[in-house]
């Protein structure tokens, strides 16, 4: 469970943008909202069974589509591309 101020930090948009976002996924189904025991004012977002499932089917298509881009790579440009994001991911460190 994450607080909505962790969730605006982490996706980088506002907090209106992102009550906005809540509002539409607790009315789908996807999260809930209760109120945060360390904190009365606050409330702490969860996901539900079918934001979990939604989760899980998005990671799944996510690492098909990953497999289906590599596939197509010789062995010596998954190297390059291996090293090449290696490097740029070390940017971030």
């Amino acid at each position: 469970e994450l607080t909505p101020s962790e969730l605006i930090e982490w996706s980088m948009v506002t907090s209106g943008t992102m009550t906005n976002r809540l509002d539409r996924l607790e009315a789908a189904g996807f999260i809930t909202r209760h109120r945060n025991p360390e904190d009365g004012r606050g409330f702490l977002i969860g996901l539900t069974e079918k934001g979990r499932k939604l989760i899980d089917e998005a990671v799944t298509a996510h690492v098909e589509n990953q497999h289906a881009m590599i596939e197509v790579l010789n062995e010596n440009e998954r190297k390059t591309l291996d090293r090449l994001l290696g490097k740029w991911l070390g940017t971030f460190e």
